[in-house]
């Protein structure tokens, strides 16, 4: 099938998207999930170059600048990251998809005649000029393959977007992080203390994550940990937070170490 503009061509293929998949689930501390569903769409973007002229009337002097953007032809969204993609990578543009692939084409919503007005009201927004000061010129159609891929994650389904060029994920903050049970901190927590280098990150990230918190805890040992008392927090962020079941977790096995006075013999023995 011909496009009606040139395509980024397509790098990035089913196989790969699976992996990637994974790896960015796994950031998040997500193991087990299911893929709900995944399609590929090329959605049109343009491209164009703008001139900012600024004149500054006491000292009677200009200034400006030069540079390339895309938006979204569909939501209108400025998108410098298709810019980057293209400047940065060596990118291949077919209008006969060589791909067998099914696919979508995302429609249009903005044309080229309305384009000007919109960048540059958009373009003044973000630079903080008028939006008389912005020309636009240049401007050229493409469109971007991405994949979108639902993922069934425990109680939810996440919408995930990876650039079918680089590889990407694109909305990788909308992921939420599931936090880790005791065990996995555990461990994560033992599987760190085998080596020095393991041993100087958890020291680093718990005194810094816990310093505070302890300072203020031991302030006031004698509060018993009543509700909304500095004690009583202080016990909460141990058994709820990331860092602080670390902190506990070490501490435990600082006391273990302590009376064993081997800590390799302490590992061993149980892994």
């Amino acid at each position: 099938m011909a496009l009606e503009n040139p395509a980024l061509a397509l790098t990035v293929k089913v196989q790969d998207i699976l992996y990637i998949l994974e790896g960015i689930l796994k950031q998040r501390n997500w193991k087990d999930f299911e893929l709900a569903s995944i399609k590929l769409v090329y959605t049109p973007f343009h491209i164009f170059n703008y001139d900012v002229l600024v004149e500054d009337k006491d000292s009677q002097t200009s200034q400006g600048t030069s540079g390339v953007m895309a938006i979204n032809a569909v939501n209108g969204r400025l998108d410098p990251e298709l810019v980057d993609i293209i400047e940065k990578q060596p990118v291949t543009y077919e209008k006969e998809i060589s791909h067998d692939i099914q696919y979508e084409v995302a429609p249009t919503a903005i044309s080229k005649d309305e384009l000007k007005e919109t960048a540059r009201v958009k373009l003044a927004a973000q630079l903080g000029v008028k939006k008389e000061n912005v020309s636009i010129s240049g401007i050229r159609t493409v469109y971007w393959p991405v994949w979108t891929v639902f993922a069934e994650l425990t109680g939810m389904v996440q919408k995930i977007e990876v650039d079918g060029v680089t590889g990407v994920p694109l909305n990788i903050e909308e992921v939420p992080t599931r936090e880790k049970g005791w065990l996995e901190v555990t461990a994560d927590t033992l599987q760190k203390m085998k080596s020095p280098s393991g041993w100087a990150e958890l020291g680093g990230a718990v005194a810094t994550a816990a310093g505070g918190k302890l300072a203020t805890g031991a302030a006031k040992v004698g509060d018993q940990a009543k509700p909304g008392s500095p004690a009583h927090h202080t016990m909460k962020w141990f058994t709820t937070t990331k860092m602080g079941l670390y902190s506990l977790i070490l501490l435990l096995i600082l006391i273990l170490v302590f009376f064993t006075n081997d800590i390799t013999n302490f590992l061993n023995r149980f892994f």
